[in-house]
């Protein structure tokens, strides 16, 4: 096998420093990922919003929020959360469980006019 040309290792070169770019640009990247924040916010008849609290979800709490019917509660644990002591007629927010980071769907407290939702830059 005959040396490889001078073109050939630039080449080679360039291909290596691009693809360690590129893995250190992923690394730094799931770092941001791995750091989440969920808000709790309170939306006006108008449809626009107050973020009422802000949380890490790695801190294990619970959140007293006021609502137009009476407000409700969220409970962080373990890296989730959910809705509890719900002050409203049918408490379908508390049925609709924990949320976990990356999740789409937020809670809603309809008659509260509170959205429990991840944080998204």
């Amino acid at each position: 096998m005959n040396g490889m040309k001078k073109n050939e290792i630039l080449i080679l070169a360039v291909l290596v420093l691009v693809a360690c770019g590129v893995i250190l640009f992923m690394k730094l990247g799931s770092g941001n990922k791995d750091k989440t924040t969920v808000e709790i916010r309170y939306y006006s008849a108008k449809g626009d919003y107050t973020v009422v609290k802000e949380f890490d979800p790695s801190a294990d709490a619970v959140y007293h929020v006021d609502g137009n019917y009476g407000g409700l509660e969220v409970e962080v644990k373990d890296g989730r959360w959910h809705v509890i002591n719900a002050i409203c007629p049918n408490h379908d927010c508390e049925g609709m469980g924990w949320a976990s980071p990356g999740e789409i769907m937020p809670i809603t407290c309809l008659p509260n006019s509170i959205v429990v939702i991840e944080k998204t830059e």
